[in-house]
């Protein structure tokens, strides 16, 4: 079935590149068609439809229809860091797969693991700090009353500027 081509034309050999792709397109619909009535002969004679073999999706399905089927997630969620640069917080690395870049210079530099565990434990307790809610955290400039002293005085706070400014014009 070998043809010697050279004996066409550009013209020539472009149209019948286009005819070989229509009965390609022709040949694989009908390819298609005659297996899907093969298929759907099978699940009669098994007693089933096509619908009930083929989900919504389009896609086999194993199990029957109505079993309930558990969502996969999509992605995982990333491990924790277990080892951080302690100059650099944005290096980490959960200790799992190869060594990053970073880690083998730290330890080419006679660097040791611990110090990188260190560096996470404390980055760890800072970042406990920072969300702590602001209730929580010791205020610097909160007022404590000595022992002894009165806590029914009033604070500073306490003066409203209308008062102190009439106070003020009163006494002038």
């Amino acid at each position: 079935m070998t043809q010697n081509l050279r004996r066409y034309t550009l013209p020539q050999l472009k149209q019948l590149s286009a005819r070989i792709a229509k009965e390609i397109t022709r040949q694989e619909s009908a390819g298609k068609a005659s297996m899907l009535k093969q298929i759907q002969k099978m699940a009669r004679e098994h007693g089933l439809s096509l619908d009930e073999l083929v989900g919504p999706s389009g896609k086999i399905q194993t199990k029957p229809a109505t079993a309930p089927t558990k969502a996969i997630p999509a992605t995982r969620a990333p491990l924790p860091a277990k080892y951080r640069h302690p100059s650099n917080k944005e290096l980490a690395w959960s200790g799992r797969g190869r060594r990053p870049l970073w880690v083998e210079a730290w330890l080419a530099n006679d660097g040791a693991m611990e110090a990188l565990a260190t560096a996470t434990q404390k980055f760890g307790q800072r970042q406990a700090k920072l969300e702590a809610p602001v209730e929580s955290r010791p205020r610097a400039n909160a007022a404590v009353p000595a022992a002894g002293a009165r806590t029914d005085a009033p604070t500073p706070v306490e003066y409203a500027p209308d008062t102190l400014s009439a106070q003020r014009d009163a006494s002038l």
